[in-house]
């Protein structure tokens, strides 16, 4: 077998091998709006195993917290992908007028956590985010039941 074969045959078993998980993170004004209205949005996580799943909704803005970054306000939100080796935005609502990619939102991860942050006219925007999670075991090895997911956003709350 050739170093290319191999390294072909190594790359595919580290796909194979890894389990995924999806959020939907969706974020409603009372108007609607995606161009930034005044009133502030408010947002929840779904937890979802497969990308087409229907979602198992959690409290809304449980998990989030807002914070000072060079001086503009951003709130971030735990989605609930903690010790993932990849995380990615798979999808957010096409023809949006406030939200940006690195501008108004952005993926984060600080230590084994990974946060989605949004600022500006995004925080008062009606907008829908599709979240992959890949991890390199079962992601009910960390929580056994949504219950505990709950509890650990609770426990986010707390420590921020």
């Amino acid at each position: 077998m050739s170093l290319h074969s191999l390294l072909i045959f190594l790359s595919s078993l580290a796909i194979v091998f890894s389990y995924h998980q999806y959020r939907e993170f969706k974020c409603k004004t009372p108007t609607n709006t995606i161009r930034g209205g005044p009133d502030r949005a408010e947002c929840h996580l779904e937890l979802k195993a497969e990308e087409t799943d229907t979602g198992r909704p959690v409290p809304t803005g449980l998990g989030c917290w807002r914070e000072d970054y060079k001086g503009e306000e951003r709130e971030y939100c735990d989605i609930v992908c903690p010790n993932s080796h990849t995380v990615f935005i798979s999808f957010i609502d096409q023809g949006h007028r406030a939200c940006f990619n690195f501008l108004t939102y952005q993926l984060e991860k600080k230590d084994n956590e990974t946060y989605l942050w949004r600022s500006g006219k995004c925080l008062n925007s009606t907008v829908n985010y599709r979240i992959g999670c890949k991890f390199d075991d079962p992601f009910e090895t960390q929580f056994k039941t949504d219950n505990d997911v709950i509890s650990h956003l609770r426990a986010r709350a707390r420590r921020v």
